[in-house]
């Protein structure tokens, strides 16, 4: 098998992560410092947080939430914030963890929704957000990286934008955490959403929200936190008032291993292996006149290869792809709908290759080839 969906969830995990997880069962995972807020050396909690926090470029680690993944992050985001009686910006780019929870809100009456359009690979000059904002907006929610062409927008500038103009820069990473540098300290990020088991190598099921000092956050839930239960009311300060409930320590620890694997391996490595492979796609593919690409030559993560055969809906490509090559990759909308006009791909959506670190060139060769002989069957009129 040949598996090219890795911006759905990465695979495989490094070893390391494989092993740190099957740790976990082999003891009890309580942990009296659950919450964070205590800092042995062995709090795999704490130390999680910490390597994040190098990672992003985030001051203090306690000021990141572990949550489920990005859905609940940007939920906790979005409900969160006082938005009432506000704008919010998003953009075309969105995917539905941004998108649901914003068009909710608009339909109960409480916010109105404005969205910045992309162009044909989904990419958006921050000056296009500063004409997008309104006197009464609140609240500008980016995709950092598109979860279908792979383009990456400039935050920094966007950040800018939104601040000039009194509203909250809520950056999702779930694309770029792991595969492009992020810098929250320096973008002046007031949150960022991130999820464990993409570019970050984690399993499913663990992400986390970083929340910039001094915002006032409305926690999603409240519940047991396993310390100071003496308090009938949700515990305040960070992390501890966001995170009712069981953790999930194993998606912790596998989040902590696979970001440890990060750092150690260096992302500018991984960055320039799949720079490599982007390379690979575009000069075996990039010419043929059967083939539409969509994602960019610049300003992307080099992770996402988004395109189709002509003549050919999506899913025919992927049935192909699967049952003939053993190859695997994601067909159709991406959970991102508001980009399908800009591409000029409705209704059926696209084909999304979307290769890791651990992808090598002879897998990528196997795949063009394999696209050249899809490109080559013959067509219905």
């Amino acid at each position: 098998m040949i598996y090219l969906n890795n911006a759905a969830t990465s695979y495989p995990k490094p070893k390391e992560v494989q092993d740190a997880v099957l740790a976990t069962f082999n003891g009890p995972l309580v942990h009296a410092s659950r919450t964070g807020l205590e800092r042995e050396d062995d709090d795999i909690i704490y130390l999680c947080r910490s390597r994040l926090a190098d990672l992003f470029n985030i001051d203090d680690p306690l000021q990141i939430v572990f949550t489920s993944g990005s859905t609940e992050a940007l939920n906790l985001a979005i409900k969160g914030l006082p938005l009432e009686g506000s704008n919010v910006v998003i953009s075309a780019i969105e995917h539905n963890s941004v998108i649901r929870p914003v068009k909710t809100l608009e339909k109960e009456g409480k916010i109105s929704v404005s969205i910045v359009k992309c162009d044909k690979n989904g990419y958006i000059e921050p000056q296009q957000f500063a004409e997008a904002i309104r006197d009464d907006t609140r609240a500008v929610i980016v995709n950092h990286c598109s979860n279908v062409t792979g383009v990456v927008l400039d935050i920094k500038e966007i950040a800018k934008i939104a601040h000039a103009a009194g509203a909250y820069i809520i950056v999702d990473a779930s694309q770029s955490a792991g595969a492009v540098p992020i810098n929250c300290s320096d973008w002046e990020i007031d949150m960022l959403a991130f999820t464990g088991h993409k570019s970050l190598f984690g399993m499913q099921g663990i992400g986390g929200l970083y929340v910039r000092k001094g915002i006032d956050l409305k926690p999603l839930k409240v519940g047991g936190t396993g310390v100071l239960s003496e308090i009938l009311l949700q515990p305040e300060g960070f992390p501890i008032h966001y995170e009712a409930g069981t953790l999930n320590t194993p998606g912790i620890v596998s989040l902590y291993a696979g970001v440890q694997f990060i750092l150690q391996t260096g992302l500018d490595k991984i960055i320039e292996h799949k720079r490599k492979l982007y390379e690979i796609l575009f000069n075996e593919l990039g010419d043929n006149p059967d083939i539409e690409i969509y994602s960019p030559l610049k300003h992307t993560s080099y992770s996402n290869f988004c395109f189709n055969v002509k003549g050919m809906v999506p899913e025919e490509v992927g049935y192909v792809l699967e049952v003939s090559f053993d190859i695997w990759v994601r067909t159709g909308l991406h959970c991102a709908p508001l980009i399908l006009p800009f591409l000029g791909v409705e209704p059926w959506g696209t084909v999304r290759a979307s290769h890791s670190y651990f992808t090598t060139e002879e897998e990528i060769y196997k795949f063009t080839e394999a696209v050249k002989k899809i490109t080559t069957i013959p067509k219905r009129k």
